[in-house]
């Protein structure tokens, strides 16, 4: 397939325009959360810009009484976030809320209880972060107000759904003692757990204050570093830290801050394979340099993690830097590598950056145990339809292109038959419009299913190539949010690293399918 010689112009200035913001701002984009949002104006009522995230959260109820986005598993979490929010604004002993702004508020708060109470006992939720911990001991705080309100009398909060208690959802309980006291037999709080402190505050010891300067909070989440300063003698940094991240998002938090490490590796990781930047380019260079001191975690206040440390082996040596896969090997295991220690669940992209870079620097990769048992892992994860799954992310589109595109350099029948099987899997579900989309079509998720397609080569590709590439010319200047589809303690959408995704990925289409 060819395109136009304009093609590869418009992409190289899409490309340098996505460079010179990665290089100038040292947060990241991402779209604010429901979640954290809400947690900040929970925890935090006098950090400026509370009047703010009250009227945007009452902006993103949904009509039917529920917040977040995606399939309503997905916004059991968020609902609970925002409906804790609301009655602890109308239940504070100091309330600044007029008289129609509670009733807004309760109106709100009522609405969502009623859409709680109406959701299924029994099923799974999405493997987000801490799910497990952050649901029920957010069902108990609930459970705890809504008690205190129908025992107030005469009560100044009108709720009718007030008597109501939040019961088992999703199979998940609220908490229990039993749970709180073994929070707090704690004797420290393990570095994993400092990014859903704010669940974990009253229960059991505090981390360790960020460190001063910079722009650390705590496990690198808003909420959490809210909900520490509640606890904490002395504010330290963490105050400025999280002021400074409300100011840099407009009085809305993201799912994480500051992120420039992980958005940077992924921007370069996409720009460089398509050809965008080129070895040679001095800013490049400048921003991965820093991460080749060690493992990298994706954020200040994050345990390094075996996905960033591994985008960083690779992009640095498509930059032509030095680069020790040795900063892999903490991450070891006996068939795989874990994405950070204590890890509960295995990612499959995360060890399809390891295998990619361990392609990169390995002499004789084809030959080496490493590679060959992380290549092996990652074919007994592909679903029996073809494609892989993975925590990071909702769609399975971005695990397929990256285990893809990982395997596609091995010679292995087993490896080659699991490409073919993903191929046919991904051409199968493109839509008729020609772009993908596991709820809806989205400009991301059609990017990786063009580079599905384009790493495992089914000889029929080149029309639904055309198809697809139509598609994004057709819907690349919407102005809308992209749709979040990534996976932290909610979905969210890292808004940069997707426009390089497709930016790269139009670019890539003048090859031939199957190039690597």
């Amino acid at each position: 397939m060819t395109t136009s010689p304009q093609v590869p112009i418009t992409e190289k200035h899409h490309a340098d325009r996505i460079l010179n913001r990665i290089s100038q701002d040292d947060w990241g984009d991402f779209s604010p959360s429901v979640y954290e949002t809400a947690r900040v104006h929970a925890w935090a009522p006098d950090l400026p810009g509370h009047r703010i995230r009250t009227e945007w959260l009452l902006k993103q109820q949904s009509a039917d009484g529920l917040w977040g986005e995606g399939p309503t598993p997905y916004r059991l979490l968020p609902t609970l976030s925002a409906v804790d929010a609301f009655l602890r604004e109308l239940t504070r002993d100091a309330p600044s809320l007029t008289d129609n702004d509670a009733i807004r508020l309760t109106r709100a708060t009522d609405a969502s209880l009623t859409a709680l109470a109406k959701l299924p006992a029994h099923g799974t939720l999405p493997d987000t972060a801490a799910v497990e911990l952050l649901v029920p001991l957010l069902l108990a705080d609930v459970n705890k107000t809504l008690h205190e309100i129908a025992a107030r009398s005469p009560t100044t909060v009108r709720l009718t759904t007030a008597h109501r208690r939040l019961g088992v959802i999703h199979s998940l309980a609220p908490a229990d003692e039993r749970i709180f006291r073994k929070l707090a037999a704690l004797p420290a709080l393990p570095m994993k757990l400092h990014h859903c402190f704010e669940a974990l505050a009253p229960h059991c010891p505090p981390p360790p204050p960020p460190a001063t300067g910079g722009h650390a909070l705590i496990g690198a989440s808003p909420a959490a570093t809210a909900a520490w300063l509640t606890v904490s003698p002395t504010p330290g940094g963490a105050l400025a830290a999280l002021t400074a991240t409300g100011e840099r998002y407009g009085h809305l938090f993201p799912e994480a801050a500051p992120l420039a490490a992980f958005e940077r590796l992924w921007v370069l990781a996409a720009l460089l394979r398509s050809k965008l930047v080129t070895p040679t380019n001095p800013l490049a260079r400048r921003l991965v340099r820093p991460l080749l001191r060690g493992s990298v975690p994706g954020a200040p206040g994050l345990a390094p993690d075996s996905d960033d440390t591994a985008l960083a082996v690779h992009v640095a040596t498509a930059l032509g830097l030095d680069a020790d896969p040795g900063v892999l090997t903490p991450f070891a295991s006996d068939d795989h590598y874990v994405c950070y220690i204590g890890e509960d669940t295995g990612s499959v992209s995360a060890n399809a950056h390891v295998l990619t870079a361990l392609w990169d620097t390995m002499p004789d990769p084809g030959s080496h145990p490493a590679v060959r048992a992380t290549a092996n892992w990652l074919t007994r994860q592909q679903h029996p339809e073809g494609h892989w799954t993975d925590k990071w992310h909702a769609s399975p589109l971005y695990a397929t292109s990256r285990v893809c595109r990982a395997l596609a350099r091995s010679h292995h029948p087993d490896h080659r038959s699991a490409l073919r099987r993903a191929g046919r899997w991904a051409r199968d579900r493109q839509r008729p419009d020609g772009s993908w989309g596991m709820w809806q079509s989205t400009l991301e998720e059609t990017a990786y299913g063009i580079q599905i397609l384009r790493t495992t080569g089914p000889q029929d590709a080149a029309p639904a190539l055309r198809r697809a590439l139509r598609w994004i010319a057709e819907h690349r200047t919407n102005q809308e949010p992209h749709p979040p589809r990534w996976h932290d303690k909610t979905l969210y959408a890292p808004t940069t690293i997707i426009e390089a995704e497709t930016t790269a990925t139009v670019a890539e289409v003048g090859n031939p399918p199957g190039a690597s």
